[in-house]
């Protein structure tokens, strides 16, 4: 999703998405409104304003500000804190000792989302009236429609990552229009956020193109598809409803029935029926797997991605993720860096032999502890060269060499483009929602072809004593698999074991420092964050989340 800078209706527009109150948006005076969106160019920079205040959120307005991966995989098991660093939000997440003036507990910047969305969905329509179609400047209805569909679409995965990170929340639907309007409201549950979130995305599904290729950088048919397939997942995990697994997996065929960036079908025989076809062909070979986050438009494998362009948008200096000339604050935890699967060694700096191809195509599994700055180098959305194994060797990644000393890109001026959605991603979904409605041979069948395409053993029905053993072993290969895409803790809560995985990593962690080993605790309400101070203190109708 390309930010489009450049336009002055765009600084205008900034104005309009800022935040104030209950939900951070900025009331706007009538002299500003009524002269905007009155046509295609203004319309064109108020899109563009909305893919690039959610592309801020998610990958960072400064340094190590990538709130995908502070909300969706820093409490989990994926990441943990550098010892060196003694910053109280990261420590808060490491300890699970969230408090409401942790950096990454306001909202408001989905909610600016919200508020850019929200007038786009008013005005749209309207813009006709000042500018008819067939005259110059003019938004034809395809174009109307389609900029309608991304911008509920946009409203409801704004709304799904507030409902999964803070719970109850306020709903807006309409923009403020007048100073007068009052701004203050109070939370609505959470189910009836997940619910809205749920209505918009199909509303959108109704709007948008059938059969084009994908967008790539904005909401088209299969990102809307996979975003509600996702929204139901959470729903059935954490109301325990399953008659939400079977609506998963009709939106999960119609992903498959869209196309990707490339013109193909994703999973064009997988569409008559739950179970059916699929292919590892369908995916990213995995000699160049990591192609797929180099050249994401290339990839039969690419949904929805976050375009973040250096010259535009800065350094995507992103914590854990990518690399900068300083340390991150948080780095892949011990057991990822030094036990995944298939690794002929433990021992943390030998040049080590593997037959899982995603490996040293995901972080440097060879450096020196004895150079931090290219301790844990985590790669895995950078160009290198990819070399597979050997009778003698085994695979191997080699980055490109940087303008400093190293081995690392300068990624300061490197363009990343940051998964949301992805298809293998999407099909490890299928493989957990086929579990759960009593099909394990075709769950296990989609989980294996994930393992085929990284070349590591497959697995059959007679491994599993349960369903329950078959759906840890498929969220421990998303975990694999989408390490870095901002899922892990998501899929950790919605299938209710966090205390499970967590509680013997964090009562580790709490011994070494000097705290009481009590671990998760029993308070299911920690899964969820506390609300900022400075957004309570905007709005004296918000209630903080207990326990907090």
């Amino acid at each position: 999703m390309k930010k489009i800078l450049s336009i002055t209706v765009f600084s205008l527009l900034l104005l309009l998405g800022s935040c104030k109150k209950a939900i951070d948006e900025q009331p706007i005076s009538e002299g500003l409104l009524k002269d905007f969106l009155h046509n295609k160019i203004e319309a064109d920079a108020a899109i563009a304003g909305m893919y690039g205040e959610f592309q801020q959120t998610m990958i960072g307005d400064g340094q190590y500000r990538n709130r995908m991966t502070w909300w969706g995989e820093a409490r989990s098991d994926n990441w943990e804190r550098r010892l060196t660093y003694t910053v109280n939000a990261t420590n808060e997440i490491d300890l699970n000792g969230l408090t409401e003036i942790n950096d990454y507990a306001d909202w408001s910047f989905l909610y600016s989302t919200i508020g850019r969305a929200n007038l786009l969905i008013k005005r749209l329509p309207e813009i006709k009236q000042f500018t008819p179609v067939g005259t110059v400047g003019a938004l034809t209805p395809a174009l109307e429609s389609s900029y309608m569909a991304q911008s509920l679409a946009m409203r409801g995965l704004c709304y799904f990552w507030i409902a999964r990170v803070w719970g109850d929340a306020p709903i807006r639907t309409e923009p403020y229009l007048s100073i007068d309007e009052q701004a203050e409201q109070a939370r609505d549950p959470k189910a009836k956020v997940l619910e809205q979130a749920i209505s918009d995305l199909t509303q959108a599904y109704e709007r948008t193109v059938k059969g084009a290729n994908a967008p790539v950088w904005y909401l088209g048919e299969a990102a809307i598809a996979a975003i509600l397939a996702d929204a139901y997942m959470w729903r059935a995990g954490t109301t325990k409803n399953n008659a939400d697994y079977t609506e998963a997996l009709v939106w999960l065929r119609r992903l498959f029935a869209a196309k990707a960036p490339t013109g193909k079908v994703y999973n064009a025989t997988g569409v008559a029926a739950n179970g059916t076809g699929g292919d590892v062909a369908d995916l990213q070979s995995g000699p160049t797997w990591n192609a797929q986050f180099i050249t994401p438009m290339n990839s039969v494998e690419t949904i929805f991605n976050i375009h973040w362009d250096n010259i535009s948008n800065g350094c995507a200096c992103m914590a854990g993720v990518s690399r900068t000339t300083n340390e991150p604050m948080i780095r892949m935890a011990d057991p990822l860096w030094t036990n995944w699967p298939a690794v002929a060694t433990a021992t943390y700096g030998a040049i080590t032999a593997t037959v899982d191809r995603r490996v040293k195509q995901t972080y440097n599994i060879t450096s020196a502890t004895s150079q931090p700055i290219r301790d844990r180098s985590f790669w895995k959305f950078y160009a290198g060269t990819f070399t597979a194994a050997t009778a003698t060797a085994g695979y191997n990644f080699t980055l490109p060499t940087a303008s400093y000393s190293g081995s690392l890109p300068y990624t300061t001026e490197t363009n990343v483009y940051i998964p949301m959605y992805r298809l293998s991603g999407m099909y490890l979904l299928y493989a957990e929602a086929l579990n759960k409605t009593g099909d394990q041979l075709n769950a296990v069948k989609y989980l294996n072809f994930i393992k085929s395409r990284a070349g590591v053993p497959t697995v059959s029905t007679a491994q599993f004593a349960s369903a329950d053993a078959l759906e840890m072993a498929i969220l421990q290969e998303r975990q694999y698999e989408l390490i870095g895409e901002g899922v892990r803790w998501f899929d950790l809560v919605r299938t209710d074991r966090v205390k499970e995985v967590m509680d013997p990593i964090l009562i580790a962690r709490q011994t070494a420092a000097g705290n009481p080993a009590v671990g998760w605790g029993s308070d299911k309400n920690r899964y969820y964050w506390p609300l900022a101070t400075r957004v309570l203190f905007s709005n004296s109708l918000l209630v903080q989340n207990q326990p907090y």
